[in-house]
């Protein structure tokens, strides 16, 4: 917008001078190719484009998600305009810095503590520190990222990686990814990047590592399934044992049941006998086995020895 407004004004001034100046001389003849020469009546379109040419070098538009680096003579003021239309100096330009959230990817290259080689790709979500952005134009230039958080990221994983152990890596995953950002946050925020998040998209290491780890991990698998082998087992000896001891259990408490009734029953018909008995005299069993004996026997059969007296008919009526 400044470099319209000069060129306006440049225009105008041309304009103004056309509208003034004699076009039949021969000493102005080249004016009047740019304005309508020897008319004075417009000559005040000429002031029109000086005032508008001044405002569009006194204003400037900062795009959305970036700051204006002032810049006067090339130099760097120090100054910083926030997005939207801005007011400034016709001496100063502004240089547009991008201070939204951005990604750069990084492929890192590392040993681990055991002496492992590791391949590492960090993602880094970061943005620039509008406050900072003079200064990183100043000293960097706009390919600050390559200067500075390049070499960074590649010093913060060496730094980190040869702290663990190559199997911790993976098995630490979460616990690297902390300290590599914690370390990066250190290096970066003074030189005004923010770190916003940054993930570890992959580690990568020799044929022969990664080969002992697949074999390490088929052999914990394996012992794994033998273990839930060996409980699915025990779990079901253990159904099995419990299973019959209730059939056991069942059984005793049904044999106990019978038996404590066959006592009540055999008690019972005991003490009903008992009783019986106290009521049976001589006289009541003889007349109970005359009565058995019924009306058409004549014959009895007593064993020797037995004493038995028949009564008469009369004495039984």
């Amino acid at each position: 917008m400044s470099q319209l407004g000069m060129f306006l004004i440049l225009v105008s001034c041309i304009w103004i001078v056309t509208a003034l100046t004699d076009a039949g001389s021969e000493k102005f003849a080249w004016l009047g190719a740019v304005g309508i020469a020897g008319s004075k009546k417009f000559a005040w379109l000429g002031a029109v484009g000086i005032v508008v040419g001044g405002l569009f070098a006194l204003l400037a538009i900062v795009p959305r998600g970036e700051v204006g680096v002032a810049l006067q003579f090339e130099a760097v003021t120090g100054d910083y305009r926030t997005q939207g239309l801005q007011l400034k100096s016709p001496l100063v330009k502004l240089v547009n810095i991008n201070v939204q959230t951005q990604k750069v990817e990084v492929l890192a290259t590392a040993a681990s503590r055991d002496l492992q080689d590791v391949s590492t790709t960090i993602a880094l979500n970061y943005h620039l520190n509008p406050a900072s952005a003079p200064e990183v134009y100043r000293d960097l230039g706009l390919s600050y990222i390559a200067k500075i958080a390049d070499p960074a990221i590649q010093e913060t994983v060496k730094q980190v990686t040869a702290r663990h152990n190559a199997e911790d890596l993976i098995i630490r995953r979460e616990v690297i990814k902390e300290e590599i950002t914690a370390e990066l946050s250190k290096r970066l925020t003074p030189r005004g990047i923010i770190v916003e998040a940054l993930s570890i998209t992959n580690f990568q290491f020799s044929a022969v590592f990664t080969a002992a780890i697949e074999a390490k991990v088929s052999a914990l698998q394996a012992v794994f399934e033998a273990q839930n082998k060996l409980e699915r087992v025990r779990v079901e000896a253990q159904q099995a044992e419990a299973e019959a001891i209730g059939k056991a259990n069942a059984a005793i408490a049904e044999a106990n049941g019978r038996a404590k009734a066959i006592m009540i029953v055999t008690e019972a018909q005991v003490r009903a006998n008992e009783a019986i008995v106290k009521t049976l005299t001589p006289e009541i069993l003889q007349y109970i086995f005359l009565d058995r004996l019924g009306k058409e026997i004549r014959v009895i059969v007593i064993p020797q020895g037995q004493y038995f007296v028949l009564p008469t008919s009369e004495a039984i009526q």
